[in-house]
C-alpha cells in the first residue's frame, strides 16, 4: 500500500483532547501510512459542505457529518471513520485485511440495550 490509509475521526469541540489520544494513538500502533482527518462541523460549515439544521438530541457534534467520510474520501479508495474517544490499542493495518473482499461498506454491528435512557451529556 502506498497511499495512506485515510481515518476520518469525529471531531467534538467539548472533547478536543479525546481527539489527540485518538489520533496519537492510532498513529503510535499503526504499522502501515495512515492520514488522520478530523470531521469538523464547523469547518464543513464554512465550506458549505454541510447545511442541516443542529439537532438538539444530537450527542455529539459529528452525530451526522461522520455519514460524509465516503464524500470527504472523494468516493475512492478505503476510508474509516471513528468517534474521537478511540484508543487504539493494536494496529489499524489489521482491518485492511478486510478490504481485500467485494463489499463496499463495512459496520460493526452489535446488540445493544442502554442501560441508561440518558445518552452523554442529557
Amino acid at each position: 500500500m502506498t497511499d495512506a490509509f485515510r481515518v476520518f475521526v469525529g471531531w467534538d469541540s467539548r472533547e478536543p483532547i479525546a481527539y489527540d489520544v485518538a489520533r496519537h494513538s492510532l498513529l503510535k500502533n499503526a504499522s502501515v501510512p495512515v492520514s488522520v482527518i478530523p470531521i469538523k462541523q464547523d469547518e464543513l460549515r464554512a465550506r458549505e459542505l454541510y447545511w442541516r439544521e443542529k439537532d438538539p438530541l444530537a450527542s455529539t457534534e459529528f452525530t451526522y457529518t461522520r455519514f460524509l467520510t465516503p464524500f470527504l474520501a472523494d468516493y475512492t479508495g478505503w476510508a474509516l471513520f471513528c468517534d474521537c474517544d478511540f484508543l487504539w490499542l493494536g494496529d489499524v493495518a489489521g482491518l485492511l485485511e478486510y478490504t481485500k473482499s467485494d463489499k463496499a461498506v463495512y459496520c460493526v454491528q452489535h446488540d445493544y440495550t442502554p442501560k441508561a435512557t440518558i445518552k452523554m451529556d442529557g
